[in-house]
């Protein structure tokens, strides 16, 4: 399969990710300035998000499927690289089906709390940050680099090289860890399923 097919795969994945962040961006401010959540603008950034991430989580697999025609396993296990791109992959995948998850569960719900819906938006964030290097990984494979990896290599991460994680920043996301896990014990305004949910997509 010609290599362009990966990259137009990758490309409308990436496009599908970033509409969904600038959703839930859209729908985060509109609770904060306390509009109304069943505003016509409310109710399309919410479902926007959610379907936007549910396709693009089918062509996250079309783009491993394609990158499996250009680059073959046994590639992909010798290579630090390739095995790293591999890795940014399977965290885009399951920040997404934490992200789908967090919604379905709630459902509308979510917005009712700031709290939880901050923490949508982070998975979000998440999402797209992780697409975004995977991109980038594989950008530099092909020899045109966007530098976006660089964001990893902040954290003392070396893309280019087997992953480890510095003493420092294992620290750091321990203490990330511990302070979520406080938030979530002492949130007052937890989010609760709503009898009325007639702005629901069907299935969700």
């Amino acid at each position: 399969m010609p290599p362009a097919f990966h990259a137009i795969t990758t490309g409308l994945l990436n496009g599908l990710l970033f509409f969904a962040l600038l959703a839930v961006i859209v729908r985060i401010v509109l609770q904060w300035r306390g509009r109304d959540p069943r505003s016509p603008l409310a109710v399309a950034a919410d479902h926007t998000a959610l379907w936007a991430v549910v396709v693009g989580l089918v062509l996250s697999l079309a783009a491993i499927i394609t990158g499996f025609t250009i680059w073959a396993p046994s590639a992909a296990i010798n290579s630090p690289v390739m095995r790293n791109k591999l890795l940014t992959a399977a965290l885009l995948v399951v920040t997404y089906l934490i992200f789908i998850s967090i919604r379905w569960i709630l459902g509308a719900s979510l917005w009712q709390s700031k709290v939880v819906s901050a923490f949508y938006g982070m998975v979000a964030l998440a999402g797209f940050h992780w697409s975004m290097v995977t991109s980038s990984i594989g950008g530099d494979i092909a020899g045109i680099p966007s530098g976006y990896e660089t964001i990893v290599q902040l954290s003392g991460v070396e893309t280019r090289f087997t992953y480890y994680l510095p003493t420092w920043t294992l620290i750091v996301i321990a203490v990330l860890s511990i302070a979520m896990v406080l938030v979530a014990l002492t949130d007052k305004e937890s989010a609760r399923p709503s009898d009325d949910r007639v702005d629901e997509p069907a299935g969700s």
